[in-house]
């Protein structure tokens, strides 16, 4: 149950840090303090929403998701946004579409909306992340793909195998945080409140089940993510932060979820992770055990990445620096954890990646 790795992985970032218009990519490993730039045409105009077995997911212009390999260029489809419940494509005169009619919402009094995705617009109906089930490149096929849906409230949709298309679970009060797919194509679901959900995926069904409880009653600017200790145990990492200037963390909390389905389970928190170093952001969680942290890498760390896509495209913004930081549990502090300028990069959002010989 869950995702140690044997190496450190690599922070992606779009090396846009000197030239607007440069369009390559870096790749830094914080294990040894380097980094190498590449270029790659099919990355170009990407938004990169997931990383996991070292394939990238990403996002074209028109909203799209695809599997990526970021060194060879191997494609694999995923299915269509047009799939989601409240989407329709809009075409042009000879085929191609350009924009979505998407129902939204916000609007009662007018909820349909016409969008274009070219500038990160239809917040309600894009994708934030998402997931599979197992490794592509030997599963033939043959995996589940889980997404969250809206950068704003997210609703969790499920694409099966060999179906194409996109199905969401519910629609409730309450919005997801992240996902993490376990053993057995169970998939581990955190809401915006703090209650656990496992959701058992089947070819004709799928059944949710409440593992723990809402503890969240905070309304500040926080985020949330899943994670595993060294014994299986579920994890959330709560995230806040402050916005003097920009989005910055202020302040990492650890919980721990004792006892399970059946029992009365309870959360506690923690202030060790027993030498473990845990990446977490867009991509799929990425754990080190601690005898296998060299270099660089600190042990019982959180290494995040910086989440705020509204702040991708925004020319004002690209001068600041990306909240990619480091979180120390032993001594509760926070700090950058890669060189500012790989920092600086506007479009698209950093990711940590583990590449194919790596994983």
């Amino acid at each position: 149950m869950g995702n140690f790795g044997k190496h450190t992985p690599f922070l992606l970032t779009a090396c846009n840090h000197n030239d607007k218009e440069k369009n390559g990519f870096t790749l830094y490993s914080i294990s040894d303090r380097l980094h190498f730039e590449f270029d790659e045409p099919f990355l170009h105009k990407k938004l990169f929403i997931g990383s996991q077995h070292g394939w990238l997911t990403v996002l074209d212009l028109h909203c799209e998701p695809t599997l990526l390999n970021p060194l060879t260029g191997e494609s694999i489809s995923l299915p269509s946004i047009t799939t989601f419940p409240k989407v329709r494509p809009h075409h042009s005169v000879n085929g191609n579409i350009i924009s979505y009619f998407c129902r939204t919402n916000y609007r009662p009094e007018s909820p349909f909306l016409d969008c274009t995705f070219d500038e990160c617009s239809g917040e309600e109906v894009t994708f934030k992340k998402v997931l599979l089930s197992s490794n592509p490149s030997i599963s033939s096929g043959n995996f589940f793909a889980a997404a969250l849906v809206g950068h704003v409230f997210s609703h969790l949709m499920i694409a099966k195998p060999g179906v194409g298309r996109w199905n969401l679970l519910q629609e409730k009060e309450y919005w997801y945080m992240d996902i993490m797919f376990c053993q057995d194509n169970k998939l581990i679901c955190l809401t915006n409140e703090g209650a656990i959900h496992e959701v058992e995926l089947k070819d004709d069904d799928f059944l949710i089940t409440e593992m723990a409880a809402p503890f969240i009653k905070d309304s500040s600017d926080f985020n949330m993510y899943l994670a595993l200790d060294s014994a299986g145990r579920i994890l959330v990492i709560y995230r806040t932060y402050n916005f003097i200037t920009r989005p910055e963390t202020s302040h990492v909390e650890v919980f721990r979820l004792i006892g399970s389905k059946g029992k009365k389970s309870k959360w506690e928190r923690i202030n060790s992770l027993d030498g473990q170093a845990i990446f977490v952001g867009t991509n799929a969680l990425i754990s080190l055990r601690k005898q296998d942290i060299s270099g660089e890498v600190k042990p019982d760390t959180i290494y995040f990445t910086d989440e705020w896509w509204d702040l991708a495209g925004d020319d004002e913004e690209v001068n600041w620096p990306r909240d990619i930081c480091a979180y120390d549990l032993m001594s509760n502090s926070i700090k950058p954890c890669c060189p500012e300028e790989h920092r600086r990069c506007s479009w698209p959002l950093p990711v940590w990646v583990h590449l194919p010989n790596h994983s």
